[in-house]
């Protein structure tokens, strides 16, 4: 069975997802012991982060057998890109997985934009 390393806060029903199919080892404040974070990513086919996890090309060395990186949101301002490329290990951002709560947001800005405002409740 895949084991998958979760660095950081995953919603409950996500991590019991996951637990249903896979071996996970769910840290959420791993994030902040980059020691502890190599040795336990040692051990993992997966690991999924959000932003606060750095992937530098340091913790994708002590990645043997690391196969994949899933990113719980879009931006990849974390995580080395050309290091994970050159261990040949593949790289999954949620992009497009809030794309309806945004254009709701965004909708609802514009209404209350064309509303006029009001000073009291």
């Amino acid at each position: 069975m895949a084991t998958v390393l979760v660095s950081e806060f995953m919603d409950g029903s996500a991590l019991a997802f996951l637990e249903n199919r896979l071996s996970v080892d769910y840290a959420p404040n791993l994030f902040d012991d980059q020691q502890t974070l190599m040795q336990r990513v040692s051990a993992v086919d997966a690991l999924i982060v959000r932003n606060r996890t750095p992937v530098t090309r340091e913790l994708l060395n002590h990645a043997g057998q690391l196969k994949v990186i899933g990113r719980l949101g879009v931006g990849l301002d974390n995580i080395d890109l050309d290091a994970a490329k050159q261990a040949n290990i593949q790289v999954l951002p949620a992009t497009g997985a809030n794309a309806v709560a945004v254009a709701e947001y965004v909708m609802s800005a514009l209404l209350h934009l064309r509303r006029p405002m009001t000073s009291g409740f």
